[in-house]
């Protein structure tokens, strides 16, 4: 009779831990023990004793996984690591932070209300909940808001609402 590979997994993961002692090579040493199992069953000569079998498996399996190099990880030197960082670069200027700070001034305090439930509620009815506002009410006062910023952004760059854009500015665009 022979038993689901399934459910012998837990025996082969903890006759393998008992050797490595890592949680990941136990499971790597344990997967490779169901696999051979599995092939056995397959090829038609199951063992007579699986749990003793897949036990014996997995120690073996987690052996050759500590005797391969797999295991081993190689120190890196400090400059070494430091060439292999990507360099840091500040992204192209947006008018993010300009609208940000500008934006409150031109709002009026309900806006203003909405825009600060916008930004610290996790949804759009927990937010106009908080403004004592229906959330079709609350969404047209985000489309104001948002209008009046794309204005403010607009102003800031010169009128051009592509100026600041990436594919304008290195000359990418079709």
């Amino acid at each position: 009779m022979h038993t689901n590979p399934h459910q012998l997994l837990p025996h082969a993961y903890r006759a393998a831990s008992q050797v490595v002692h890592n949680r990941l090579l136990a499971e790597e040493a344990g997967e490779r023990a169901i696999h051979l199992y599995t092939l056995a069953i397959l090829h038609g000569h199951p063992p007579e004793h699986p749990k003793a079998w897949l036990r014996s498996v997995a120690r073996r399996s987690a052996l050759a996984l500590l005797r391969s190099g797999w295991t081993r990880t190689r120190s890196s030197a400090p400059d070494e690591i430091a060439d292999r960082q990507a360099p840091y670069h500040t992204p192209p200027t947006s008018g993010v932070t300009f609208v940000r700070e500008a934006l409150p001034d031109t709002l009026t305090a309900r806006q203003r209300e909405a825009l600060a439930a916008a930004m610290s509620c996790h949804s759009t009815r927990a937010a106009a909940r908080t403004c004592d506002m229906q959330p079709r009410d609350f969404r047209r006062f985000l489309s104001a808001i948002s209008r009046r910023g794309k204005r403010l952004a607009e102003e800031w760059r010169g009128g051009d609402p592509h100026a600041n854009d990436p594919a304008v500015v290195f000359g990418l665009d079709t």
